[in-house]
């Protein structure tokens, strides 16, 4: 399917994402080098990227397995929309916690620690419902017609966000998480 294609650089650029997030969650839990900041930075990443950019993508997918007959309250679509719900939700608790955290507040560190393993946990699983669960019921549910309809949805999508101008923004995000990160592993 060629749609899949599609979703294939976002969900790497994702994955390398949550490496260095979960990276991140180690040093934070193993010893004092991690600052709040990285999460606070974090934040910018999931919040554009995943919840803006990702998760409208997305919308595509679930629209056209609701007009395949899949229904929104529960499985497969509910699921990914549950996970969405609760990906965001931890990811405003990480920011929350970690800006108490650089305010002074030493009890929001293991907050900004439960709330960074919700949201790589959350992530992780949801990407993985979306290769395993969501492109075969696509695959095998909609027709010629909706796939080339998703794939002009994407192409909108992908050309709003090149007019932006945020095509390298992320991975220099990624890169620059990256290197905090090895700064506290020394």
């Amino acid at each position: 399917m060629a749609i899949t294609k599609n979703y294939r650089t976002d969900q790497e650029t994702i994955l390398r994402f949550l490496d260095v997030l979960g990276g991140g969650l180690a040093v934070l839990s193993s010893n004092k080098n991690a600052r709040p900041g990285f999460f606070i930075v974090a934040h910018v990443f999931i919040k554009e990227f995943i919840e803006e950019n990702f998760f409208k993508k997305e919308a595509l997918l679930i629209t056209a397995l609701e007009d395949s007959g899949f229904h929104l309250d529960d499985g497969p679509v509910a699921s990914m929309l549950a996970e969405q719900v609760k990906s965001r939700d931890a990811a405003e608790h990480m920011l929350n916690a970690a800006k108490g955290w650089q305010a002074g507040d030493q009890d929001a560190r293991a907050e900004v620690g439960w709330a960074t393993s919700e949201v790589t946990s959350t992530l992780r699983q949801h990407l993985e419902r979306l290769k395993s669960r969501v492109f075969p019921l696509l695959e095998q549910n909609i027709s010629p017609e909706d796939e080339h309809k998703i794939s002009e949805g994407l192409n909108t999508i992908t050309f709003e966000n090149s007019a932006k101008g945020d095509v390298d923004k992320y991975i220099k995000l990624i890169e620059s998480l990256e290197d905090e990160l090895s700064e506290w592993r020394r």
